[in-house]
């Protein structure tokens, strides 16, 4: 059973309503009804993890949406901006975000995880 998620957190002033609205300016609708899945997913996987701020984690990967969203990035890309801290911050794995989203998004996830690695 799917768990409720609020589609803006309190004391945000932008929420996955309003990502869903940049969407539907160049996404059809079942692509952006797949970034509303995608941010279901990542706020249940998120649950309870806060920034150093104090505003809920999914906050983040939301930003990072909006601004792909922005630049009229496609569904995939903006799936992947909002689960690109699962793998490296839950305990999601990998498998299940091909299970879920497809392989071309988990190898996005997961190359996104590793830029962290990445020593300059």
């Amino acid at each position: 059973m799917a768990t409720a998620i609020s589609p803006k957190e309190p004391g945000s002033a932008f929420g996955i309503d309003g990502l869903c609205a940049m969407l539907s300016a160049y996404l059809d609708a079942e692509q952006v009804t797949q970034v509303a899945r995608a941010y279901e997913f990542s706020a249940r996987a998120h649950a309870g993890q806060s920034r150093i701020s104090g505003e809920p984690y999914i906050q983040h990967p939301l930003a990072v949406a909006k601004i792909l969203a922005e630049m009229r990035m496609d569904e995939k890309s903006i799936v992947a901006a909002i689960l690109h801290d699962v793998i490296e911050d839950t305990e999601i794995p990998k498998e299940q975000i091909v299970e879920e989203f497809g392989h071309e998004v988990a190898e996005l996830v997961d190359g996104v995880s590793k830029l962290t690695q990445v020593k300059g």
